[in-house]
């Protein structure tokens, strides 16, 4: 097994929920306060400040719909990649990844995954 993987089968649970837990609630709270300041600078723009706010208001939930089919659609290859690492088949579950991970994927994984 790979070193850099190791730790995920050889680690207590409670020690790898924090360790990658972290992080991922770190970039949350960056990109909330992201977004608030942004809000506060849009909405002191002279003149359209306020229409600015509309467009942000009204793209938003769009966006957040996209965002959650993206979540679906990626979080869907986290087990079938996990499955593949279990069986020591570490290029089929790599490509599985690669496919699932962003919304146009990689045709090559993305074909890998079909034919299985």
């Amino acid at each position: 097994m790979n070193d850099e993987r190791e730790f995920l089968g050889t680690e207590p649970i409670k020690k790898l929920l924090f360790k990658l837990a972290v992080p991922t609630v770190a970039a949350q709270l960056i990109n909330m306060l992201y977004n608030i300041v942004d809000r506060i600078y849009i909405g002191h723009m002279p003149g359209n400040g306020s229409l600015a706010l509309t467009g942000i208001g009204v793209c938003l939930p769009i966006i957040m719909i996209v965002s959650a089919f993206v979540a679906l659609v990626s979080s869907g290859g986290a087990p079938r990649a996990s499955i593949f690492m279990g069986k020591q088949e570490y290029d089929t579950a790599e490509n599985n990844a690669v496919c699932h991970a962003s919304p146009s994927g990689n045709r090559t994984g993305c074909t890998t995954n079909l034919k299985l």
